[in-house]
């Protein structure tokens, strides 16, 4: 499964931070990171299954099966996940839950479900 990280560069240290996290926690993932002017181009090479960015999931150019934005302004926002379609607000997310829905994601990829509403 593939797993894509974008922020901007002045977030160039979340980037960098999330990226290793998943990496090292889910080391059978391919796992890529990018800054938000490079995201629409590699998302179309890519291809990812999974978009952990600070950029909203409308601003992609295709679908993916789970996209997850995590604001990185001051003011104080809720990230929003988006799974198969599925929407929900949360606050953080802590890593694990960031890689629950990473796993979630792809036990849907190996049975087929993973849609590609997000």
């Amino acid at each position: 499964m593939r797993v894509l990280v974008a922020f901007e560069d002045l977030r160039r240290l979340y980037r960098e931070v999330f990226w290793r996290a998943i990496s090292d926690l889910r080391p059978t993932l391919t796992v890529r990171s990018a800054s938000l002017d490079e995201l629409k181009h590699v998302l179309r090479r890519f291809d990812p299954h999974v978009v952990v960015s600070s950029r909203p999931s409308d601003a992609q150019v295709e679908g993916n099966g789970a996209w997850v934005q995590i604001p990185t302004t001051d003011d104080r926002q809720l990230a929003e996940v988006c799974l198969g379609g599925e929407r929900w607000r949360t606050d953080g997310p802590p890593l694990s839950e960031l890689l629950a829905v990473i796993d979630e994601a792809e036990e849907r990829l190996r049975d087929g479900s993973l849609s590609e509403a997000c």
